[in-house]
């Protein structure tokens, strides 16, 4: 990697870099240099970060169509017309809203066992309703920990009060935990999406990358590309992580496990009602949420931590009654809607343009889960400083709505890139941005408390060895802490499976619109508390920590304003990893398998090379020669395999053929 603050100059820098084929040839000629290295008095405040987030933390939790996702919405739409953006489009959709009162407010919600009142942590959410009035009902206990034929029949849970005790974490990844047994419904359940318009939801879209390998449960880190500050990543890859360490593989476990009971177990039983009792102190359990959102069902649920489950479960297995409240709403045709805007760069509006795309979604329970938003805002704010005429490329932003909703995106399919393919045909890379300056927590006994450390931040990206060093460069120039550059398609340094990429959803945009480069910068949300906890701003968020997120972005971003975005490219990286990966049994002399892959090894280097340089006109005849060399030495399906690499890659080399015709 060049060391840009090293060269005496701007113009040197361009020169140099464009030489290399890393600087696209128009971006050379003017490039600022506050785009090749960041110039802190650009960036934004301490203190507005800080007032961002004390507004955002003193609304309550941002649902879509609730009173504090508008705030939240005119916050971003406010902001963004202070900063220069243009052509900001609000897209509706409709939108049924489920909502009751919120944490620390239980108004809605509560619950009497056996004649004492309960402390509850939270609702479930989108369970229907009770009414303020409540249910009132026999109690029976649904007991996670015991095989199926232990546990009481469906047919015994009609009508009831259905306590669950959920699988300790203790279990989780481990021979002792328990398979539910309870196979979902034959015929499908007519819960619902987005009533009354009620459909079946649509199929989750594919990873933005393809994974190498198994990772197994998400118990413990993975291997990686690198890592910042190793001494804070206790424990061996791939061993579970105590929650007395780290509690956000306990988080994940707990949060999400009442989701296949809802479908198996409550809906088609008719339980009149249930509790689920987590394996979860109580201040980690407050105002938790069910994730990933589920559809609307009818059996009004509540959340309990395991100090207030214990007498739940007790009265639960001695058949005692109880009643329980939860009174929810709907909205039918809330306001709905998802903005998208553009910070122009100097041929904004001309057939010259390129945009980067920053996409997030911007609702959610607490700042720790749905401060991507602010995040963007944090990077546009450097940007909006740079006089337009010093912008290479456009900045196309994205803000989503559905994350949170009833069956998430699923039931409310909406492709932004397919309903505005006049807003992202400009797209050549880009940035997802979540969770930003989350710190970690760990519980030991029932205390749950920060550790004094930045809960982790995750970089997933491609696997293009550019792109892996400007990732790792950004995070080391930046001082990111605890930071982990991953890239799951391919194996880590310690030749291991990489985590696979979560929450991919809004870097999918850059493949979707042909293969651009990017990263996905997020911070381990369930350490830093998931759950709706106020106030969060300075227990659980960290101004210091958000900052270097955001230096972080704007590096990654200045990369793709700056640098050849066909160098950066992922198809690269799979051709690459096509060849390393190759076991012996795909070649047609396993005992020469070596010999093969150090050949195609050295194909591909050369034609890495000519990338690199930005000599895509001679890319072609040497995929060609490739191909031919996979033809000879392995057997057909593989050859088959790495060909569709070659072909990618020389799709991309056509790209870069035209771009340079552009001189972009």
């Amino acid at each position: 990697m060049l060391r840009l603050h090293h060269l005496p100059a701007a113009a040197s820098i361009a020169l140099a870099l464009s030489f290399a084929g890393l600087v696209s040839s128009d971006a050379a000629q003017t490039a600022s240099p506050k785009l090749t290295e960041i110039d802190r008095t650009l960036m934004i405040s301490a203190v507005k970060v800080q007032d961002w987030h004390d507004q955002r933390d003193t609304a309550g939790p941002a649902y879509t169509g609730g009173p504090a996702w508008k705030k939240f919405m005119a916050l971003i739409e406010g902001e963004l017309r202070t900063l220069g953006a243009v052509d900001i489009v609000k897209h509706p959709f409709r939108y049924t809203r489920w909502y009751t009162t919120e944490f620390p407010d239980k108004r809605g919600w509560s619950l009497t066992s056996a004649g004492t009142k309960i402390d509850v942590a939270s609702y479930g959410t989108q369970s229907g309703s009770t009414g303020p009035q409540g249910v009132s009902a026999t109690m029976v206990l649904y007991d996670l920990t015991l095989p199926v034929g232990r546990r009481p029949p469906l047919t015994a849970l009609a009508g009831k009060i259905v306590v669950v005790r959920q699988q300790p974490y203790s279990t989780f990844a481990t021979p002792r935990r328990v398979p539910l047994g309870v196979p979902a419904p034959a015929t499908p359940s007519t819960y619902c999406g987005n009533p009354p318009l009620c459909t079946a939801p649509v199929a989750n879209e594919d990873d933005p990358s393809p994974q190498w390998g198994k990772p197994g449960p998400n118990i413990g880190y993975k291997d990686y590309e690198y890592r910042s500050d190793p001494e804070t990543f206790p424990g061996k890859l791939f061993e579970k992580v105590p929650v007395g360490v780290e509690s956000s593989y306990r988080n994940r476990d707990q949060f999400g496990q009442i989701r296949e009971v809802i479908t198996n177990v409550l809906v088609p039983s008719g339980a009149a009602a249930a509790v689920t009792v987590m394996d979860m102190s109580p201040l980690a359990s407050q105002g938790t949420r069910i994730h990933p959102t589920p559809r609307q069902f009818s059996v009004p649920l509540l959340m309990l931590d395991r100090v207030a489950g214990q007498k739940v479960l007790a009265d639960a297995g001695a058949g005692k009654s109880a009643t329980l409240v939860l009174d929810a709403h709907q909205e039918e045709n809330a306001t709905a809607y998802e903005i998208v805007a553009t910070l122009p760069g100097r041929n904004y509006g001309t057939a010259n343009d390129e945009a980067i795309l920053l996409a997030t979604h911007v609702d959610g329970p607490s700042l720790a889960e749905d401060n991507g938003g602010l995040g963007i805002l944090a990077v546009l704010n450097y940007y909006a400083k740079i006089p337009q005429a010093q912008r290479p490329k456009s900045i196309v932003v994205y803000f989503e709505s559905r994350h949170f909703i009833a069956g998430t995106e699923a039931s409310y399919p909406l492709s932004i890139i397919e309903e505005l393919p006049g807003r992202f045909k400009t797209v050549v890379g880009g940035l997802a941005l979540e969770h930003f300056g989350g710190l970690q927590f760990a519980e030991t006994d029932n205390n749950y408390a920060a550790t004094g450390r930045a809960a982790t931040t995750h970089v997933w990206g491609w696997p293009n060895p550019l792109a892996i060093e400007e990732a790792t460069s950004a995070i080391r120039g930046q001082n990111v802490p605890r930071a982990i550059n991953i890239v799951p398609a391919r194996p880590g340094v310690n030749g291991g499976v990489q985590l696979n990429w979560l929450g991919g959803g809004f870097s999918r945009h850059l493949v979707d619109l042909g293969g651009w480069p990017g990263w996905h910068i997020s911070g381990d949300w369930p350490s830093a508390g998931f759950q709706a906890y106020y106030p969060s701003a300075k227990t659980r968020i960290s101004t210091d920590v958000f900052l270097k997120q955001t230096a972080a972005a704007v590096q990654l971003v200045n990369a793709l304003m700056t640098k050849d975005v066909i160098a950066l490219a992922p198809a690269w990286g799979y051709l690459q990893v096509g060849v390393t990966t190759l076991e012996a049994n795909a070649f047609l002399r396993p005992n020469e398998a070596d010999k093969g892959r150090a050949a195609l090894a050295t194909d591909y280097d050369s034609i890495f090379e000519l990338v690199k340089a930005g000599r895509y006109d001679q890319v072609p005849a040497r995929l060609d020669a490739m191909s031919a060399s996979a033809e000879k030495l392995l057997l057909p399906p593989s050859a088959s395999t790495l060909k569709a690499a070659i072909t990618a890659a020389g799709k991309v080399a056509e790209r870069g053929v035209a771009r340079r015709a552009r001189s972009l």
